[in-house]
């Protein structure tokens, strides 16, 4: 596991407090926002960044702010999205199991070796 913390970034503080706690349950340590440029300097030093789709919905710079963050990205969309992710993404589809999303991390975890 990385020692670097994940970054999790929603604007709905439910979905940000599941999130953070289900890492966390695993011994992950989070970072959490409501907003992307919120979490752009935290994003750079971070293992990855978990972002949910809405944040791209509600700004229209969010997808560029997306590109900009520096780490991997673990994407949370909707059935509905149309998503474009970049080579670092990984997108995950909502509603989603914890085990989906450890295993995306976990990956990246692998990855990072």
């Amino acid at each position: 596991m990385a020692a670097r913390s994940i970054v999790v970034v929603a604007p709905d503080q439910g979905l940000r407090r599941s999130v953070a706690f289900a890492l966390e349950v695993e011994g992950y340590s989070t970072e959490c926002y409501d907003a992307l440029w919120k979490a752009e300097s935290s994003s750079r030093e971070s293992f990855c960044a978990i972002v949910d789709d809405e944040i791209l919905k509600a700004d229209a710079q969010a997808a560029q702010s997306l590109r900009n963050l520096g780490s991997h990205v673990i994407l949370l969309v909707d059935g509905l999205s149309a998503v474009r992710a970049h080579a670092d993404t990984i997108v995950l589809t909502k509603p989603f199991s914890g085990s989906d999303l450890l295993g995306a991390v976990d990956g990246l975890a692998e990855l990072a070796k």
